[in-house]
């Protein structure tokens, strides 16, 4: 079973896709160049990979009893205004992929920022109220500067250094909505850590919560 979640921060938004796709498109390509040498013709230079190009189309159902595989049903609406507001804020967000086997075990899980190039919303006749929607979406990398101290930052007292250490809460009460990979996130700060959240208040697959339990964090 495939799972497929964004997580938006610049809007504090985290919400799974209803239905994963049926199939999605990683296209990798090089920067390699072709230089013609006087004398000595064609020369290949080789260079980096690219950035990744992923593509997918996904089905936002209008009725929520189509067997979807969310924890949370959302309406079409809500993710066509959030694939625009991304766009709109020219920011990234996170793609989460959860990978897992029928027996609950999970195998290779993606996490990777992506930026959404483009998509295109279809609608078919017959189908009222359902959106597919196909997204072209590119990998996004942070620029890494590296910035000189000045010699007065060298000579600031390091006593001035002020750094704030929070504690992980220990236990949490679990409200409508909730899934045990969205406490992970927000509780423990890395959604891949819901696998130790249920070992530790014996949940088993497929995870099943209710609001007004008290789960073990710590």
């Amino acid at each position: 079973m495939y799972r497929f979640i964004i997580d938006y921060e610049h809007r504090q938004t985290v919400a799974e896709l209803p239905l994963p796709p049926e199939v999605m498109t990683t296209r990798l390509c090089g920067k390699n160049t072709t230089v013609d040498l006087v004398n000595s013709g064609e020369i290949s230079v080789l260079k980096d990979i690219g950035l990744r190009n992923i593509s997918f189309r996904v089905l936002l159902p209008k009725d929520e009893n189509v067997g979807i595989s969310a924890a949370e049903f959302h309406e079409p609406l809500f993710f066509l205004s959030l694939f625009r507001n991304i766009m709109a804020d020219k920011r990234p967000f996170r793609l989460i992929i959860l990978r897992e086997l029928p027996e609950g075990r999970s195998i290779f899980n993606g996490d990777i920022m992506l930026s959404i190039e483009s998509y295109t919303v279809v609608e078919n006749g017959g189908e009222e109220g359902d959106f597919y929607v196909d997204l072209n979406l590119k990998e996004f990398r942070t620029l890494s500067l590296t910035v000189a101290e000045t010699a007065a930052s060298e000579s600031a007292p390091a006593g001035n250094a002020v750094r704030e250490v929070r504690d992980s809460p220990k236990t949490y009460s679990v409200v409508s909505g909730d899934c045990l990979y969205d406490i992970a996130k927000k509780q423990l700060g890395d959604g891949e850590l819901y696998r130790q959240i249920a070992e530790k208040n014996g949940i088993d697959y497929p995870y099943t919560i209710y609001p007004g339990q008290i789960l073990k964090l710590g």
